[in-house]
C-alpha cells in the first residue's frame, strides 16, 4: 500500500503543474525529431531534429534540478545526486518515427481531446519519459537527496539503431539497475531476439514495373505503398487505386494499416497487397516476377510461416515477421525485413532461411542487425518492486509480461520496461497508439505514471544495490 500522506502529496503536485507539464511536453513534440542523415554533423549524428530535441530535454532536466550532460548529440546524461555514487537509471528517448499519412490531428503539437494528449511522441516516448522526470523532481525536492545517484539517459536514436546507447556504454558504465519508461504496466521483463535486414536484387532490363517503393520505417507494417508500371490500364481492386502516370504508363497506389512490427497482427501490409496485385494482374515482366513473389511471400504472413520459420515458446509467444520498407535505388531493388524471435529457434537458423528465400530468387539477403533474446528473472526484487509499485497505485495486478519489442532494456546488465502504457488498454478509434496516425495518450495514464515512478523510484532506492 502506498502512505496516504504521500499519495495526497502526489495528488497535489499533480493538480498544481499537470498544465505545466503539459506544456513542456507540447514543447517537446513541436520538435521534429525524426532521424534526418542529410542534416547530420558534429554534435548533430543523426540531424536536427533529435540534436535539437535532445538539448530542450537536458535543458529541461537542468531546470528540475539535475546536472545535465550532452555526449555530442547522441545521447545525454542528467543526474540527480545521491548520497553514493551508485546509480539508478532511468533511460527514454526523444527521437521519433516520421508523422506519416492519415493524421487528423497536427503531429507536431499537442492536442488535448476529450481527456487525450494527441502528437507525435506523446506516447513514444516524450511523454512517459517527461513523467518519470517529474517524479524524480518530486522526490528529489521533497528529500533533498537520494541514497543513491539517480541517472537520467536521454536517447536520441532510439527508434532507428541506438547508436545512442552504443555511444553511452563507450563513455559509462551501466547503472546498478535501469527502467524505461517507454513500455507498459506491469512491467516488461523479457524482450524477442531482433533479426533486422534487407533482401537486394538488380532490376532487370526488360522490367515492366519503373517504381516500387512502400513503407517509412523498417520495424513498422507499412500503411503506404505505390508503384508505376508500364501499362495502358489495371482493374480496380480493394484497397489499390490505379492512375494514369504518362504515355504508356499508370500509377497503383496501396493503402493498408500501419502497426508495430512487434504487434503487426492488426496491420494490413500495404506492400504485400501491391505485390500480390501486381502478380495477379501480370503487370510484371517474367525475369522480375520472381523478386515479387519473393515481396509476396515475405510481406504475406506476419508469423513467419511463409517462410518456414513459425515458431514459438512459453515466455515469449510465436515468431513475428515484418517487411517494412521496399525501394528502388541504383538499379537496384530492396525489402527490409524485421524479425522478433524466441529461444524456439537459433537465430543461425533463421539466417539460414532467408539465404535460402533469396536464393530462390537470384537476390542476397544482408543481416544489418542481431540482437538475442532479453530475460530477467520475474522474481527477482528488481521486478517485484516495480510491479508492486504499479498495482499500489493501479489497483491493477495482472503479472509481468513479455515483448516483442526492442527497448533499451536490452542494452543493459540488469534492466526493464516499465510504462507508461497499460498492458491490453484499448483507445478510442480516433486514438493511434505507438508509431500510428494521431499517436495519442490519456492524461490520467500520464499522470497515473507519474504517481506509480514516484512511489518505484522511492522503493528502489531502499534495496541494496
Amino acid at each position: 500500500m502506498i502512505d496516504q500522506n504521500f499519495e495526497r502529496e502526489l495528488n497535489a503536485c499533480l493538480a498544481a503543474h499537470w498544465d505545466d507539464m503539459v506544456a513542456d511536453l507540447d514543447a517537446l513534440v513541436r520538435i521534429p525529431s525524426v532521424e534526418d542523415p542529410a542534416t547530420a554533423g558534429p554534435g548533430a549524428p543523426f540531424g536536427n531534429g533529435p540534436a535539437r530535441a535532445l538539448q530542450a530535454g537536458l535543458d529541461l532536466c537542468e531546470r528540475l534540478g539535475a546536472a545535465s550532460k550532452n555526449l555530442d548529440g547522441f545521447c545525454g546524461v542528467a543526474d540527480f545526486p545521491g548520497e553514493r555514487a551508485t546509480q539508478l537509471g532511468v533511460i527514454g528517448h526523444l527521437d521519433v518515427v516520421p508523422a506519416g499519412e492519415g493524421w487528423h490531428f497536427d503531429p507536431w503539437r499537442v492536442t488535448r481531446k476529450d481527456g487525450y494528449l494527441i502528437g507525435r511522441g506523446t506516447g513514444d516516448d516524450k511523454g512517459p519519459l517527461l513523467m518519470a522526470l517529474y517524479a524524480a523532481h518530486f522526490l528529489f525536492e521533497r528529500h533533498g537527496r537520494f541514497p543513491y545517484t539517480l541517472r537520467f539517459i536521454l536517447g536520441a536514436n532510439e527508434e532507428t539503431g541506438m547508436a545512442d546507447v552504443k555511444h553511452f556504454h563507450e563513455v559509462y558504465a551501466d547503472p546498478a539497475l535501469v527502467f524505461t519508461p517507454d513500455d507498459e504496466f506491469p512491467v516488461c521483463y523479457g524482450e524477442k531476439g531482433q533479426l533486422q535486414g534487407a533482401f537486394s536484387c538488380p532490376v532487370p532490363a526488360d522490367a515492366r514495373v519503373e517504381r516500387f517503393a512502400g513503407g517509412m520505417a523498417l520495424n513498422a507494417v507499412p500503411a503506404q505503398a505505390e508503384a508505376i508500371v508500364r501499362a495502358e490500364s489495371a482493374p480496380a481492386a480493394p484497397r489499390i487505386a490505379v492512375e494514369p502516370a504518362g504515355p504508356g504508363l499508370i500509377r497503383l497506389r496501396a493503402q493498408g494499416v500501419q502497426a508495430h512490427a512487434s504487434t503487426p497482427e492488426g496491420g494490413v501490409n500495404a506492400i504485400h497487397l501491391l505485390a500480390d496485385y501486381l502478380l495477379a494482374h501480370d503487370l510484371c515482366a517474367p525475369s522480375e516476377r520472381p523478386w515479387f513473389e519473393l515481396v509476396a511471400r515475405a510481406s504475406g504472413a506476419t508469423d513467419g510461416s511463409s517462410f518456414g520459420i513459425a515458431s514459438a515458446d512459453e515466455a515469449f509467444g510465436p515468431l513475428t515477421m515484418v517487411a517494412g520498407m521496399a525501394g528502388d535505388a541504383e538499379g537496384g531493388r530492396t525489402l527490409t525485413i524485421d524479425i522478433r524471435f524466441t529461444s524456439a529457434v537459433p537465430v543461425d537458423d533463421l539466417q539460414e532461411a532467408l539465404e535460402g528465400q533469396a536464393a530462390s530468387c537470384g537476390a542476397r539477403w544482408t543481416a544489418s542487425r542481431v540482437e538475442p533474446v532479453f530475460l530477467m528473472d520475474p522474481q527477482g526484487d528488481f521486478i517485484q518492486v516495480l510491479a508492486q509499485s504499479y498495482r499500489d497505485v493501479s489497483g491493477d495486478d495482472q503479472p509481468p509480461f513479455t515483448i516483442g519489442g526492442g527497448t533499451y532494456a536490452r542494452s543493459f546488465t540488469k534492466a526493464a520496461g516499465f510504462g507508461s502504457a497499460v498492458h491490453g488498454e484499448a483507445f478510442p478509434s480516433w486514438v493511434g497508439g505507438m508509431h500510428a496516425a494521431d499517436e495519442g495518450v490519456p492524461e490520467d495514464q500520464l499522470k497515473q505514471a507519474f504517481k506509480v515512478y514516484a512511489v518505484a523510484i522511492e522503493r528502489l532506492m531502499r534495496l541494496d544495490l
